[in-house]
């Protein structure tokens, strides 16, 4: 038999262990739910939004091409060495009865060679257009962490609208199912109508259906938010903050539209483009100016290593250009459409800003007076079921007027909450539409 031999017998009941081993290892611990606040989410999304993160990478490019383009305006040098051995028919070069050979010939270089550009209009403003790009870049960077904190922000205010209409649903179904057992005892007793409770049990079911609508939105919108945030895919996430309302100090239009002007960092960015393409112009221009250049070499010749001398050579180059075919002032003429183009783009940038910061403002004033406005609707609502529910536990009505204020209420609640959410909504706006929306919810 195949289990007779003592090595075969000894490895099967090692096998054995390692399955019993590996079948009793405990799985994987789940994440533990991370819960954060706003600014903890707003922190985190600038950490590791994958936006935030392609920025930051884009800027040490830039950087990169910013020493790139130094490069050529600082000395260069380089150890060369050379050595060979020729021989050639003097045939090639003059008449000859006969083919005669020249050569061998043998020699050998070695030593240090150097080049400095001493006078190069289009060099140096190539390191000032690259300086104008970190900048950009820079503004850059900037304008993709407000965009991040936005739409964190957004995202995170949606799950608290989420959460807020979740736990309003089950305020709902639980004050449903209480006038539903009040219709129910009201038949037993012989006071209520079997319509009245088959009509509050239609409401529970109403309810109970928007209850599951609203968890399956609170699971959602944190999905969301957890791509915005970059975790790994088993995590689940909690928020603690809460819907809430604060009053606000009066903000006057133009100063704020001055400021928004002068600290977007878009602006910044279109200012650095505008500031490139006129240096792009320049350069283009200043191709008409001559270039003056150094170079020479320090070399050890010889035919030999040992019978060489010193060598050297020092030159200097001047390049002046005459004619050029036309480039140099079609090059000019597309650098200066270019600028135009900047140019349009800033003030069609201007106009948005412009845009954003009015809307913006008029939308958080229009909430500030929907919040007072649904707060007050929610407390009528409140009193509206309390006193349809005593009429009809008195059987002075049917339970009509009882479902009517449900849906009054459910409206009053779902009112509230708009109003609380677009009130955060609109002021988180106004902090992006001035540029300082970073600041305002990552400090």
């Amino acid at each position: 038999m195949l289990l007779s031999n003592p090595q075969t017998r000894l490895l099967a009941v090692l096998l054995l262990f390692a399955g019993v081993a590996f079948a009793q290892q405990p799985a994987p611990p789940t994440p533990a739910v991370l819960r954060l606040t706003l600014k903890e989410a707003v922190q985190l999304g600038l950490k590791q939004n994958p936006r935030a993160v392609i920025a930051r990478l884009l800027q040490l490019e830039s950087v990169s091409n910013s020493k790139i383009a130094l490069a050529p305006l600082l000395p260069q040098a380089a150890m060369t060495a050379d050595g060979a051995l020729s021989q050639y028919n003097l045939l090639s070069v003059e008449r000859l009865p006969k083919r005669q050979a020249a050569g061998p010939f043998q020699y050998i270089e070695a030593g240090p060679a150097f080049s400095q550009s001493v006078f190069s209009l289009p060099l140096w403003r190539g390191y000032q257009i690259g300086r104008e790009g970190v900048r950009q870049a820079r503004a850059d960077v900037e304008t993709s962490r407000e965009d991040v904190v936005a739409s964190v922000v957004a995202q995170y205010l949606l799950v608290l609208r989420a959460l807020a209409t979740f736990d309003a649903a089950q305020a709902r179904v639980a004050l449903a199912q209480r006038l539903y057992d009040q219709a129910a005892q009201l038949q037993k007793t012989g006071i209520g109508l079997n319509i009245d409770t088959v009509r509050a049990n239609v409401e529970l079911q109403n309810e109970r259906q928007n209850l599951i609508d609203a968890e399956t939105e609170t699971h959602t919108t944190k999905y969301v938010l957890a791509e915005l945030l970059d975790l790994p895919r088993e995590q689940e996430i909690d928020t603690v903050d809460h819907l809430d309302y604060f009053d606000l100090p009066s903000f006057d239009r133009d100063l704020l539209l001055t400021r928004a002007l002068a600290s977007r960092p878009e602006i910044r960015s279109i200012a650095s483009q505008q500031r490139s393409a006129n240096l792009a112009t320049r350069s283009i221009a200043d191709q008409r100016y001559p270039e003056l250049d150094f170079s020479g070499h320090w070399l050890y010749q010889g035919a030999h290593f040992n019978d060489g001398i010193p060598a050297y050579e020092y030159a200097l180059s001047l390049e002046f250009p005459i004619f050029t075919g036309g480039r140099i002032r079609a090059e000019e003429t597309r650098a200066k459409l270019e600028e135009q183009h900047v140019a349009e783009a800033r003030r069609q940038l201007e106009a948005q800003i412009v845009r954003e910061v009015k809307s913006a403002i008029d939308q958080l004033n229009a909430a500030r007076h929907a919040v007072d406005v649904a707060n007050l609707g929610f407390q009528l609502a409140n009193e509206e079921v309390a006193q349809a529910q005593r009429r009809f536990a008195a059987g002075v009505t049917t339970n009509v007027e009882v479902i009517t204020a449900q849906d009054e209420l459910a409206r009053a609640s779902d009112n509230q909450i708009e109003a609380l959410y677009r009130f955060n909504q609109s002021r988180a706006d106004l902090a992006h539409s001035l540029g300082e929306i970073e600041n305002t919810y990552a400090k």
